[in-house]
């Protein structure tokens, strides 16, 4: 009786896909860019604005329908800010831009629109905070993984 049991679970999970992920978008999806661990993380005092850009090395978005960002940031500083961007023609495009302490802390995923562009991406953090007691300030983002959609 018990073996019957067994059989059906296995009947019944194999016909409706139990356990099994979605496969409807992974294979259409391109990773651009992975990184776990720390990808970027600083600390300052109030007494100045401090800006840490870099490539992501990421180029030719314009043959993705989207971009989906993932990662885990953090800062104590309140008017910090996290961006992803790029620039066209002079001016920076942000893909991505969290403004303040409040968007920062926390672990999210972030889809846009993917632009029709072949340059290069950049990831700029910003530390800055509206008050000055002589506290030591930390901003940092970690496990970044930027993924191209179709």
């Amino acid at each position: 009786m018990m073996r019957r049991f067994n059989i059906l679970i296995i009947f019944i999970c194999l016909v409706s896909g139990c356990g099994l992920d979605d496969p409807v978008n992974t294979a259409d999806e391109t990773i651009l860019f992975q990184r776990e661990g720390i990808v970027e993380s600083f600390g300052g005092d109030c007494s100045g604005v401090q800006i840490r850009t870099s490539s992501l090395n990421i180029h030719n978005l314009g043959q993705f329908e989207n971009l989906k960002f993932d990662f885990s940031a953090f800062s104590d500083a309140d008017l910090s800010s996290i961006s992803i961007f790029y620039i066209s023609e002079g001016e920076t495009v942000n893909l991505m831009n969290l403004i303040d302490r409040d968007e920062i802390n926390s672990s999210r995923t972030f889809s846009c629109e993917s632009p029709e562009f072949n340059g290069e991406l950049f990831l700029r953090l910003t530390l800055k905070s509206s008050v000055c007691t002589g506290q030591i300030f930390h901003i940092e983002m970690r496990d970044l993984k930027v993924t191209g959609l179709n």
